[in-house]
């Protein structure tokens, strides 16, 4: 007879055996519908926690608990949190009538592998792993109390546990564990005696030295300092033997267009292994007429694919690596030069690229010309012609220089045409905003004053379908039958703020990012804000997570062409009296910097170890006027700001959302009135 798939272990202690004790409030989570993630770097699949706190196994199979003396199914009442804030390790606690239960729940490699700590790291004895539950079980009450936990597994008739009962004396606890697979073996035997200690204990020392070799950033804010480092453990987790894919369980697949921001974001963390693993996947998606693509028809992915090849040199400074991509960049480059030549010399879009589906502005009739697409190609030819200067190919660059003003050129006049003082979604003017606002992000393509960018940042914010909600885009698109938000497209309008120096705006930005989170820092795709969803549940989602590590890594550190700007756009009060900021080791377009301020009562202190590998023409610090440079630095220009007007943290944005939010939604689902 077959075993199990579920293996239970008892305890039996006298004492509360769990350490995540001490939660005096449930912590904000934004959505109604939070998704969470355990899993190991860089295999196929990953165990999915849903809203719940079911676990989602392998061939449509769920792990689902109940517990108390009445056994009631676990749901969306209980938050779940991580481990030390960050670690892929879910905690949340259910009560019972004064009686306790922690859960935790985490994956490790098979206890059989020969090398646990290669296993944690890569799938090197196959795709499978072990989840791990552990349910900490306290009696507070001051007389015996009965206790119960049920672990079911749904979708097969082979995996049931019986269920657990004690009775417990006043103040003891006792521990029930459950090791479950993710995809169900023959012989099951090997997992029944392992100790969740040791597993938990590698675990936590798994995540904990991988990240420590990464670069350090550290804020006065600790939901910021979690959220990040919970973003480079969901890039890892969700990509596939080194290929970086958008979401795991959904958008499980490699996009140009997302792949790019995720590789930019390990770029800037130091995580170099996985970079260079999901640059294949880039030069393996050209197609034989030169152009890039992974999504069939959208032509953004093209420019997208060419920055990436661009930035990577940037940031490495790798000559050498340049010269191996390049022809590959020129092929691609060859193809917008074709593209753009199909519009005959009398079309309202000669010199543009031809029109095409395109599913971020919502445009799928494949009859409009999109702007985004423009911008990207653009940027593309831009950062070619770059590439060719570096590599003494002088003729290419000047050949390319003399493309790029006539693209420019085209651009300009099919704006004229459009009548706006902004850039529309398509040069027809339909559409949702999406590749239009990245106007000045990931790099400059016109002006920062240019009154087109502006235009649009002001279109963006206060007039597209009614303008911002919730400090966030408006998405017009229709996937549902409510209105939605987008917050990752929505820094793109954050980070054209940023450019431009509007230091008040990008924090009150931030921080509205942030609120869309949950409380295991996952951020989403869209948001339908009125009922708190995620759409489709699209959460964790990677970009959601790379674009909060860009932003908040660029209001630290931001290159800006020969340039390096430190603090260009951070919340005044993390210089304050008695707070730091600490970044060390982080990679720059100049080479590695390390970064740390300290708030003295009188102004603040910089510690500044600057780039020597390129080393940046100047070095510009940012201070609001309240908080002057103690001292001098040799090489450091300061650039004294207004103070912010409005103070902005998470706990400030959280209560603001509050008093404006118009409903609540209790975790069953229902609705009541919230005071405005």
């Amino acid at each position: 007879m077959k075993t199990r798939l579920v293996s239970m272990t008892v305890i039996i202690g006298t004492a509360a055996l769990w350490a995540c004790a001490g939660l005096a409030a449930e912590p904000f989570d934004y959505f109604q519908n939070s998704w969470s993630v355990v899993g190991l770097k860089d295999y196929k699949d990953a165990t999915r926690v849903n809203p719940e706190n079911e676990l989602l196994l392998a061939d449509g199979r769920k792990l689902r608990f109940s517990f108390g003396r009445n056994l009631t199914p676990l749901s969306r009442v209980q938050t779940k949190t991580l481990l030390q804030g960050w670690l892929p390790i879910v905690l949340f606690t259910a009560w019972d009538e004064g009686v306790r239960y922690d859960f935790t729940i985490w994956a490790t490699p098979l206890p059989t592998v020969e090398d646990w700590r290669a296993a944690f790291d890569w799938p090197t004895e196959g795709e499978n792993f072990l989840n791990w539950i552990k349910v900490g079980i306290t009696n507070t009450r001051a007389e015996p109390a009965d206790v119960k936990v049920r672990c079911d597994v749904i979708g097969s008739s082979r995996m049931v546990a019986e269920p657990f009962a004690r009775t417990l004396d006043a103040g003891a606890g006792t521990e029930y564990v459950v090791r479950v697979l993710f995809a169900p073996m023959d012989d099951e035997t090997v997992i029944a005696q392992e100790d969740p200690g040791v597993w938990l204990d590698r675990t936590v020392a798994y995540w904990s030295g991988l990240l420590a070799k990464a670069a350090r950033i550290e804020t006065p804010c600790e939901k910021t300092n979690e959220a990040l480092r919970a973003a480079h453990v969901c890039q890892l987790i969700a990509s596939d033997h080194g290929e970086l894919h958008g979401g795991e369980g959904f958008y499980d697949r490699f996009y140009i267009r997302d792949g790019g921001y995720q590789i930019m974001q390990l770029e800037e963390a130091g995580l170099w292994n996985a970079v260079e693993n999901t640059l294949k996947s880039y030069l393996a998606a050209q197609c034989p007429d030169g152009r890039f693509e992974t999504q069939k028809g959208q032509l953004d992915a093209n420019g997208q694919a060419v920055w990436v090849l661009w930035q990577y040199y940037k940031i490495t400074g790798d000559k050498d690596w340049l010269a191996k991509v390049w022809p590959q960049m020129r092929r691609s480059v060859d193809w917008i030069m074709k593209a753009r030549r199909q519009a005959p010399a009398h079309s309202p879009f000669a010199g543009l690229l031809p029109a095409a589906v395109a599913d971020g502005e919502f445009l799928w009739d494949g009859q409009h010309h999109i702007v985004g697409y423009d911008f990207w190609n653009l940027r593309a030819m831009l950062c070619a012609a770059d590439a060719a200067a570096i590599l003494g190919k002088q003729a290419e660059a000047d050949a390319l220089s003399d493309e790029i003003r006539d693209y420019l050129s085209a651009i300009d006049a099919a704006c004229r045409r459009t009548g706006l003082g902004y850039f529309p979604p398509s040069w027809e003017g339909a559409g949702t905003h999406w590749g239009n606002t990245e106007t000045l992000w990931p790099t400059e393509l016109f002006d920062p004053e240019d009154l087109r960018v502006v235009g649009t940042l002001d279109h963006a914010r206060t007039r597209h379908g009614g303008g911002f909600v919730e400090g966030t885009i408006r998405w017009l698109g229709k996937i549902g039958k409510d209105d939605a938000i987008h917050p990752y497209m929505s820094a793109y309008t954050t980070m054209a703020t940023l450019v431009r120096g509007d230091s008040d705006q990008v924090v009150e930005d931030f921080y509205w990012y942030l609120l869309h989170s949950s409380a295991t820092h996952a951020f989403p795709e869209g948001v339908f804000y009125e009922r708190r969803f995620a759409w489709n549940d699209t959460i964790p989602h990677c970009t959601g997570a790379a674009n909060y590590a860009l932003l908040l890594r660029h209001m630290l550190v931001h290159e800006r062409g020969d340039a390096l700007h430190l603090l260009p756009a951070v919340p005044d009060w993390w210089l304050s009296a008695g707070k730091e900021i600490c970044v060390e080791r982080a990679p720059t377009h100049f080479g590695r910097l390390s970064l740390k301020v300290v708030g003295l009562e009188d102004g603040v202190k910089v510690d500044f170890v600057a780039p020597v590998d390129r080393p940046p023409t100047r070095v510009f610090l940012h201070l609001p006027r309240s908080r002057p440079l103690v001292g001098s630095r040799a090489g450091i220009t300061v650039v004294t700001r207004p103070d912010q007007k409005d103070g902005w943290d998470f706990p400030t944005v959280v209560a603001l959302y509050e008093r404006q939010a118009p409903m609540a939604i209790s975790p069953s689902g229902s609705s009541e009135s919230r005071p405005r």
